[in-house]
């Protein structure tokens, strides 16, 4: 089966995810500029993941696995917030998860038999 879209699905969302997430620290009146500069490190992360950097997608899957804990023990955050950052976390790390076979080395090719 073909799971080369799942790569690019969790690019997209993880990327969209950040852009939120950044859209809302930007609009708040105290926001950290570590924080931003934090999460402005995620998008070559995405890159990586289109690439199919195995470290790329370990990063992310354990980027939104401490997202989804945040979203969960944040009681700064809406309820509606809490659930749409879990959400797309949890949605971005099945992703990840699915994609994980395309990251397996390609077997032996173009050698003859002796």
């Amino acid at each position: 089966m073909d799971r080369q879209w799942t790569v690019a699905g969790a690019a997209a969302l993880l990327s969209l995810e950040n852009v939120a997430v950044l859209c809302g620290l930007l609009f708040r009146s105290h926001t950290s500029m570590v924080l931003v500069g934090v999460l402005l490190l995620k998008f070559p992360l995405c890159r990586g993941l289109v690439r199919l950097r195995l470290g790329a997608a370990a990063a992310l899957l354990l980027w939104e696995s401490v997202t989804m804990l945040v979203a969960l023990v944040n009681l700064s955050l809406a309820a509606p917030a809490q659930l749409a950052l879990f959400l797309s976390a949890s949605a971005g790390s099945t992703l990840i998860a699915l994609s994980f076979p395309l990251f397996a080395p390609e077997g032996p090719t173009g050698q003859g038999t002796d």
